[in-house]
């Protein structure tokens, strides 16, 4: 008896010095049941590899503009690069990819947040709101995106809506970084590394915007789209770690996925849109 008080003693005091991973603890499926919040393998590596689509497509507009098109980052301004550069079609195919994982990456992050604070019973109005601006301002951000690409910059009667996109992209995109290392910090899901990795990233694409609107460097504009995407991509991490695979599925095709589980399973999982979704931890 004593002999089993004494391993148990043990192996509690092992998990309690055991130290957190770099990246944060993961989301562990449901032990003896069928449930999980992973979903099935191919839906996880989906939703979280949307950020590095995102960032992908748009780094790889800063790649062909500066070795096909041969524009050079201190002598032209990234947005009239994406202008001029031809064919259009070619940057027009590729830009409205990114935009369009980018805005994807947005929604999924949205629903994230609403799921993991709803899970502890923390989603306070603040919280709410915050999760809803930001959510709003970067989806606003690719919009603003496309619309730079999509307006020639050299045509007098759409120079304005080239730069009223520019403005959107930019600034949009630095409110979203603040809220979203706001957001981070409320959740204790990830570690600091991961914590202070995102600030970093945030205060850096406003000192490379500040730092722009001071000098009018050319390559500090170049630099900013980068360090977007490159900000964008990161958020595989946070899905990857905490994957809300059936919420997204759900919120994704509007409730079909949740529908047919239903009829497969005689029962129902849980709505993203009740602000009550759970998970039983192991």
């Amino acid at each position: 008896m004593c002999r089993n008080k004494s391993t148990a003693m043990t192996k509690q005091q092992q998990l309690q010095s055991r130290k957190a991973p770099l990246l944060g603890e993961p989301v562990r499926p449901n032990v003896g049941t069928n449930e999980t919040n992973r979903g099935d393998c191919c839906a996880r590596i989906l939703f979280a590899c949307m950020p590095l689509f995102s960032c992908a497509f748009i780094l790889a507009i800063v790649y062909i503009l500066i070795y096909k098109g041969d524009y050079h980052p201190t002598q032209t301004l990234i947005s009239n690069a994406i202008a001029e550069y031809e064919p259009q079609q070619e940057i027009i195919v590729i830009s409205f990819m990114g935009a369009t994982f980018g805005i994807l990456t947005t929604l999924a992050r949205d629903v994230q947040i609403r799921v993991y604070f709803s899970r502890e019973g923390t989603y306070t109005s603040f919280l709410k709101a915050s999760n809803s601006i930001g959510s709003l301002a970067n989806t606003l951000s690719f919009v603003g995106y496309l619309l730079l690409v999509f307006n020639k910059y050299d045509a007098e009667d759409e120079n304005l809506l080239h730069d009223v996109g520019g403005i959107m992209f930019f600034g949009l995109a630095l409110l979203y970084a603040v809220l979203q290392s706001a957001l981070l910090y409320k959740q204790t899901r990830y570690s600091l590394f991961i914590k202070t990795l995102f600030v970093l990233m945030a205060v850096t694409e406003i000192a490379l915007v500040i730092s722009f609107l001071v000098d009018k460097a050319p390559q500090l504009q170049w630099f900013t789209v980068a360090a977007i995407s490159l900000y964008n991509g990161l958020f595989f991490v946070l899905l990857w770690i905490d994957p809300v695979d059936e919420e997204l599925k759900e919120y994704f095709f509007f409730g079909f996925w949740r529908k047919k589980n239903a009829n497969s399973q005689g029962k129902d999982r849980p709505s993203v849109n009740n602000g009550k979704a759970a998970i039983e931890m192991a």
